[in-house]
């Protein structure tokens, strides 16, 4: 025996199951190395390794790096090359173990192959790439011709064959949508009824149950009809063949069950395998009993198929557009959600990141803030201490004040934000439409202008138009506007400055002359008001000489009145408190018109009090006819009308 094997066996019982595809790959370059390659099989089989491998196959993959292309090519390689081993049950090497390898360790490998490539199609469907998808069908493809290998080699062991078509794993993997594993399947299922058939007796599928014959029926007719690749359809029309070869009530099944599957047929012809539907078809006709299926049944058969095919291809566009545009609503609606979900997370993000770090930067402004306070208060002295917190809690309260009061603002603001904003929209349609007025304007005045510009004078010619273009460019050559010099500049500011100087003189003269002409008026006023309110009845003139004396006296104390310097002053207190008694007792609209009329005479007054008259400027008008008759027509331009008098209205 090999020690190499038996140290290989003890390593291997200490082994992991995550490390035992790496370790059986020393074995494969020690079966490969090897002279007798038999004698190294027969002692991978005595020595209980072989179990160990097919166990190892078993397992899933996943986790290991480029697992499932180690287990697919290296180690089902090493498995099918250790199964496919001539075993003589009266050898005397071999005769220890001989049945345990065709009754366990050959079934158990067979289970082995179809749970790794089971797994593999999991990991297929599983798997979004393309070019990853296509490596796991390149291992399949690899486990299922190992598979086929020790099939093969073992002929004549048909309970195998049978433990393949009756297993649940081959037909989880026989029904599959996808073309490259439906392909992949067929082909395999094909070339297992073909090593199917005994030299003598029924075949192997015969033997099968009649619910299974008709399961791998029905899936090989619905692949022809729904699938529409070359390949596909190639391997499911052998396959039906092969069956019908191998059973003869499956061509009864076909012509009774499936009534249609010679119409779907004909959709297949002019794709490469005409033979093979030829043959197909010959087949169900020599089974069908009395079936019309006339060229005129074909035809007929041919156009309702070909009818309801154009008539469900259309509903199933239609329905397929719906569901298109409903998956990509619904995608566009979920991208959606997922962008917004993410962008208000880093808003958060953000925020929170902003809050921390002001946060931090607040607690280190206080910190910074104890810190030079106690170092202020360490360098005050102690009679100052409580003055210097005063004044720290004085400004604290009026720094709370001002945020509170600017939060109040802010909110009034918002408040009253809808009406400005309902303003700022009146506001930009107005200028809107006055500015496209004024583009329709503007563009009816370039039209005519344009139009304008293709007119021409009758009696203009181009001789006449150079020359008046020349007389034009003469003018504009001699009446050129020239530059100023500074001293040009310096002497025209000097005539302005004594223009402005002179008129604020004259101006301030006039205004001293009104206010002196408007007190007279109101001295005036006042004393005829009060020659009214005193004069001596006829009564005292007609009495005795007491009363007139005492008339007389009247008359003196009315003279002291008058020529007292307070009259002016009283007369306008008076008068002030008469208007606010008016002000006081006159409606609400009527006190509008009376402020905004003592608002004029405010006015008014502040513009007469404003300047004063010199000797010089009363002289300059004086002396002035010119300028003397300008200034008493403006004077009566100012001075409000004459109106009646006390005495005349007593009178």
């Amino acid at each position: 025996m090999n020690s190499n094997l038996v140290v290989f066996a003890k390593e291997l019982s200490r082994t992991k199951p995550v490390e035992l595809p790496e370790k059986f790959l020393q074995l494969d370059n020690l079966l490969q190395r090897s002279t007798s390659v038999t004698s190294v099989k027969y002692e991978i089989i005595s020595l209980d390794i072989l179990p160990i491998l097919l166990l190892t196959l078993r397992q899933d993959f996943t986790t290991i790096s480029n697992g499932w292309r180690l287990a697919s090519i290296s180690l089902s390689k090493l498995a099918c090359s250790c199964m496919c081993v001539e075993v003589d049950k009266n050898n005397v090497k071999t005769k220890a173990w001989s049945s345990k390898f065709f009754d366990q360790y050959l079934p158990q490998g067979i289970d082995s192959f179809l749970l790794l490539t089971r797994h593999i199609q999991d990991r297929y469907t599983q798997e979004k790439k393309s070019h990853i998808r296509q490596d796991y069908v390149s291992y399949m493809d690899t486990v299922m011709n190992n598979l086929l290998e020790v099939l093969s080699f073992h002929s004549n062991q048909y309970s195998l064959i049978k433990q393949v078509l009756v297993s649940p794993k081959f037909m989880e993997l026989f029904l599959t949508d996808d073309v490259y594993i439906c392909r992949l399947m067929i082909d395999t299922f094909e070339n297992i009824i073909r090593k199917s058939r005994r030299l003598t007796g029924p075949s192997v599928f015969y033997e099968l149950s009649t619910k299974l014959k008709h399961d791998y029926v029905n899936e090989l007719a619905y692949k022809l009809t729904v699938f529409d690749n070359n390949d596909v359809g190639k391997a499911a029309v052998r396959a039906l063949i092969a069956i019908c070869e191998a059973d003869s009530k499956i061509v009864m099944l076909l012509v009774d069950k499936f009534k249609g599957l010679p119409t779907i047929l004909q959709r297949w012809h002019g794709r490469g395998f005409g033979m093979d539907l030829q043959d197909l078809l010959a087949i169900i006709n020599r089974g069908a009993k009395s079936g019309p299926y006339s060229r005129e049944y074909h035809r007929e058969n041919y156009a309702a198929s070909r009818i309801q095919a154009l008539w469900r291809g259309y509903a199933s566009r239609k329905r397929l557009m719906k569901a298109n545009q409903a998956m990509k609503q619904f995608q566009n609606s979920f991208r959606k959600r997922k962008m917004k979900e993410t962008q208000m997370k880093n808003e958060q993000r953000e925020r929170a990141e902003v809050q921390y770090q002001a946060t931090r930067e607040h607690y280190r402004r206080l910190r910074q803030f104890k810190l030079q306070q106690v170092q202020t208060i360490q360098l005050l002295p102690a009679s100052e201490v409580e003055k210097y917190l005063e004044i720290q809690r004085l400004r604290s309260a009026t720094k709370i004040q001002a945020i509170f009061r600017g939060y109040l603002q802010r909110r009034t603001l918002v408040n009253s934000g809808y009406d400005r904003l309902i303003a700022d929209r009146a506001a930009r349609r107005i200028q809107r439409t006055f500015r496209r007025y004024l583009q329709r304007k503007q563009a009816e005045l370039d039209r005519r202008q344009k139009r304008l510009e293709y007119i021409k004078p009758a009696i203009l010619t181009e001789a006449k138009r150079e020359e008046l273009l020349e007389q034009i460019e003469t003018w504009r050559s001699e009446r050129a506007p020239r530059a100023m010099s500074d001293e040009e500049f310096l002497a025209l500011h000097t005539r302005a400055q004594e223009n402005l100087n002179r008129y604020v003189t004259t101006n301030r003269a006039w205004r001293r002359i009104e206010q002196r002409q408007r007190l007279l008026l109101h001295m005036m006023n006042n004393d005829s008001e009060f020659l009214l309110s005193n004069y001596p009845k006829l009564k005292s003139v007609m009495e005795p000489s007491n009363e007139r004396i005492s008339s007389i006296n009247q008359l003196d104390q009315a003279a002291k009145y008058l020529n007292h310097p307070s009259s002016a002053i009283r007369y306008r207190a008076r008068q002030a408190h008469t208007e606010a008694l008016k002000h006081a007792r006159a409606p609400w609209y009527k006190g509008l018109q009376m402020a905004n009329m003592d608002e004029d005479e405010d006015d008014e007054d502040e513009y007469f009090n404003r300047g004063g008259l010199d000797e010089f400027s009363r002289n300059d008008i004086l002396n002035n006819p010119i300028r003397y008759e300008y200034e008493k027509r403006k004077f009566h331009q100012f001075t409000p009308n004459t109106t009646t008098s006390s005495i005349e209205r007593h009178q």
